[in-house]
């Protein structure tokens, strides 16, 4: 059903993880598997524990403070960023060499080998450019988004990557959001953006001016109330026929 015919959209937005993307198999069970290898004392739940606390760590993370144009800066904000979360979910659960185990998950999860896309995805992907829309990934995820981008077949699929610490500003923030329309000489209100959190996402967008679609699967992020305006999906495969075109 189009529900915005009112005010079709030339350029569609999307999230990276999450939404077109997620870990192949649990975060929980790739950072147990490296901690073990590098002294961590294995136990039969450690896949599940690590996986409930970084559930919990990462979402009370303070946000990323970046530096406008200075990508060298912001790389490296991201990098400590995620040192700090994964030193929390490693907290207290035993002797650790932690500076080795930390380069190796961060160097892993680069690997598109690590991740794996939708079922929807890529289909999803091809109808919106056959009916002549611009595609973009608008994402805080940092800068290891480009290779796994590069390996899932994304890069191809899009016309443009942009990320925060390329823009400086991370969603919510109204920057990146104005970064990634500019690139096409659109103005915001020509744009739609979709993605799984309804903070970052769906509130970030509504606030730059962007039309907004929430992608709840399996009732993820169904806890917040719905900003008005705001769109639910429960498939990328629901946002075609959306879109007016």
């Amino acid at each position: 059903m189009n529900i915005l015919a009112d005010r079709p959209p030339r350029l569609i937005c999307l999230d990276a993880a999450g939404t077109l993307f997620r870990v192949r198999g649990s975060v929980g069970a790739i950072y147990a598997e490296i901690a073990v290898a590098y002294g961590l004392p294995d136990r039969e739940d450690l896949a599940q524990v690590l996986e409930e606390r970084f559930r919990t760590a990462f979402p009370a993370m303070p946000a990323p403070v970046y530096r406008f144009g200075d990508r060298t800066y912001n790389d490296s904000v991201d990098r400590e960023w995620w040192r700090l979360l994964v030193a929390r979910v490693l907290e207290g659960l035993g002797p650790l060499s932690f500076t080795d185990f930390f380069d190796q998950v961060y160097a892993v999860f680069a690997d598109p080998s690590v991740w794996e896309t939708y079922p929807e995805a890529a289909g999803v992907l091809e109808d919106l450019r056959r009916r002549g829309l611009r595609l973009a990934i608008v994402s805080n995820f940092d800068a290891r988004l480009l290779p796994v981008c590069e390996g899932l077949g994304l890069t191809a699929a899009v016309d443009a990557i942009v990320i925060a610490a390329e823009v400086g500003v991370a969603k919510p923030g109204a920057g990146i959001f104005h970064a990634a329309v500019q690139r096409f000489g659109l103005s915001p209100s020509a744009a739609l953006h979709v993605g799984d959190s309804l903070s970052e996402d769906a509130e970030g967008a509504l606030s730059a001016g962007l039309l907004a679609v929430h992608l709840q699967r399996d009732g993820d992020d169904g806890s917040g109330a719905l900003p008005p305006g705001v769109k639910v999906i429960r498939d990328l495969r629901e946002l075609p026929a959306m879109t007016g075109v």
